[in-house]
């Protein structure tokens, strides 16, 4: 999808600082700025690297302060707020900014100043730690210009050191930049550049101030044309002409994108834009030599869960079938006592298995991933590692997880955080979710008919029809007409939430259909919005209508009301499934006039925040802009798995 801005959207610094865009490695690392191309955040950066993916990052540049020189008169492109209110204010000759990926893989920036344009654009590498850029200039009328870029290296510790021997930054004995050019590169004395002021860190309790330093300039004259280009790296590239990198790097994102789209089949414009901004979070993991999925950018990390939750939209509907299956093989390593890490080890420190949902949804997705792939191989090889997760289920394991009498499972307890939708502030838990949660038994339900189906062992089959009995009998809410959220004898267990849409997507399900369209209206009526699900019904007491102000109060309306985007794709799922399940020709007609609106929808949304993302969290009244981690993995593989199934269903 072509995305393109133009000064009606910068009618201020601080509407320009609002969106921003994102390129990825492969590895963690990042480039993304603003759409002005200031640094409007603290994890803003030019050049973000992965020191060791893809967790370990290494900020090395945060961006190049440009100044154009024409018959002597200075002209600053940077755009950039400062501390001491002295901004930068080069938005003023920008006139248009386009990210597209289908058509073009450099996203691009037009600045004109008194007859001279420049088109700036930004490559990244994929698995190299690399960023490049490309400055077109154009001078018609042949006047004295002179080019002049300083890049911003970020000053992030007082045990960084700066080597003007070498001609480049050293960071530490482990990280250095590299930097090539064609055109003539200065050093000097390193000095600082000022403190930055980060907005979109402030509006969020977050650190908004921020320092750089610069040590040496890139400075070229510019006759009618010229191409002026810049590669910062982590290693010595032996090609050192800094053209032929760029068009290298740009050749090998657009034959990726395009084989990335050729490979998944997906038809609609918004289905291809998902399945390439859903490849900015399959990475490689270092430690495990194998592949993850990063959660979240500028500043999450690769979970058990939030893989498991992205793991069909991002690798399974997109054709990525090696990279699921690495994925899968690397958490059945690291299961222990039946559970999957949610967070892997990094070098001294120790997995942490703190999550009731990651391993049920991981027997789930190696299910889905052997339909998909058409892969029963796999079966001999995983099994073993299904049976130790249903077994300690079964008979309980850590965190108070455990089957309870009648076939449901419980887990959780004191200040546990065991469920998505956990969150603890000091001793206090705002949503404990103890007991028996209504997606944690919709996962085991499901778990269980897997296992039968690979299996054929009629055990399984046998205790999940008592999950079903027990689920249908007691997790039902008469007065509300919907599922419970949680057993666990409180106030919080009739309240209206969102988990309760996973109780129609899994592979197996419980409800009959009456019950799934009145839990379907129920969610469309209480906590539907067009780029998520609410939390929690406005109507609750303990409803949070903003996601604002220091983390504290942030992580109270967490999951109190704020609206998540990625239980959206579950509840469209829901609806394409019931679609195609229902006999009422206008209930049909109705749900797919429904979803055909909520997926254009969407293209707005794409458009907001960081382009071509989708983010974490938006506010729960009347969401209108993004929050929290600005581009998020589940996010926009739920959302992309909902799109895929629509297409099939059209297909029909």
């Amino acid at each position: 999808m072509r995305f393109e801005f133009d000064k009606k959207d910068w009618d201020s610094l601080q509407e320009g600082e609002k969106n921003c865009f994102l390129l990825t490695n492969g590895l963690g690392g990042y480039s993304s700025l603003s759409i002005i191309g200031a640094a409007a955040r603290g994890d803003h950066a030019l050049f973000m690297s992965a020191k060791r993916a893809p967790n370990v990052r290494m900020h090395l540049v945060t961006n190049i302060f440009e100044k154009l020189v024409i018959d002597g008169v200075e002209h600053i492109l940077t755009s950039q707020r400062m501390k001491d209110g002295n901004d930068y204010t080069g938005y003023r000759y920008l006139e248009k900014f386009v990210y597209d990926d289908f058509d073009d893989a450099a996203p691009a920036w037009t600045f004109q100043a008194d007859g001279v344009t420049i088109v700036k654009r930004i490559v990244t590498a994929h698995d190299e730690n690399v960023a490049a850029l490309k400055y077109e200039i154009k001078n018609p009328a042949g006047k004295k210009v002179t080019l002049e870029l300083t890049p911003l290296l970020r000053l992030t510790s007082k045990k960084e050191i700066f080597d003007a021997s070498q001609k480049l930054p050293q960071f530490d004995e482990m990280e250095l930049l590299h930097v090539a050019t064609n055109a003539e590169l200065c050093m000097h004395e390193p000095a600082l550049f000022g403190e930055m002021y980060f907005s979109q860190d402030e509006r969020d309790g977050r650190e908004e101030y921020g320092n750089v330093f610069m040590n040496h300039e890139i400075k070229a004259q510019i006759p009618d044309k010229s191409d002026i280009y810049v590669i910062f790296s982590t290693h010595a590239d032996t090609e050192q002409d800094a053209g032929k990198i760029f068009d290298r790097l740009v050749q090998a994102r657009g034959e990726r994108r395009e084989q990335l789209v050729n490979q998944a089949g997906l038809s609609s414009a918004l289905g291809k834009q998902l399945l390439l901004s859903a490849d900015a979070y399959v990475v490689r993991r270092d430690s495990t030599n194998g592949k993850s999925i990063i959660a979240g950018y500028p500043f999450f990390e690769d979970w058990g869960r939030d893989t498991m939750i992205a793991l069909a939209g991002a690798t399974m509907v997109t054709g990525r079938f090696a990279e699921c299956k690495s994925i899968l093989r690397t958490f059945a390593k690291y299961v222990k006592n039946g559970l999957l890490p949610n967070l892997f080890p990094e070098g001294g420190e120790n997995p942490m298995y703190n999550s009731a949902d990651a391993p049920l949804l991981f027997v789930n997705s190696v299910y889905e991933y052997m339909e998909y792939a058409k892969d029963d191989a796999f079966k001999d090889e995983i099994l073993p590692v299904l049976k130790q997760i249903m077994d300690a289920y079964q008979n309980g394991t850590d965190y108070h997880i455990k089957m309870d009498s009648d076939g449901l499972i419980m887990a959780g307890a004191g200040l546990e955080q065991l469920t998505w939708m956990d969150v603890r502030v000091g001793d206090f838990l705002p949503t404990p979710r103890h007991g028996k949660p209504v997606e944690i038994n919709a996962y085991w339900y499901s778990a269980l008919m897997v296992m039968h189906k690979l299996t054929q062992d009629k055990a399984y089959q046998e205790l999940a029809d008592k999950v079903k009995d027990s689920f249908q009998e007691k997790f039902w809410n008469e007065g509300a007409q919907c599922l419970k959220d949680v057993l666990s004898g409180g106030k919080d267990e009739n309240q209206i939430r969102c988990n309760q849409i996973w109780a129609l997507t899994m592979p197996f399900t419980m409800l009959p259909a009456d019950r799934e369209a009145l839990v379907i209206r129920k969610v469309k009526d209480e906590l539907y919005t067009t780029v998520g699900l609410r939390t929690l019904a406005k109507a609750d007491p303990d409803f949070h209508s903003i996601y604002i102000g220091p983390m504290e109060e942030r992580d109270r309306a967490y999951h109190q009301g704020t609206v998540w985007a990625f239980p959206l794709g579950g509840y469209y799922r829901a609806c394409i499934r019931y679609a195609q399940r229902c006999n009422d020709t206008a209930e049909r007609e109705r749900l797919q006039t429904e979803l055909k609106s909520g997926f254009e929808a969407l293209g707005t949304w794409l458009r907001e925040g960081c382009v071509a993302q989708i983010a974490e969290i938006y506010d729960g009244d009347v969401p209108t802009v993004s929050r929290g981690c600005f581009a998020q993995a589940w996010s926009v593989a739920e959302l992309l798995r909902a799109v895929y199934d629509y297409e099939k269903m059209q297909d029909l």
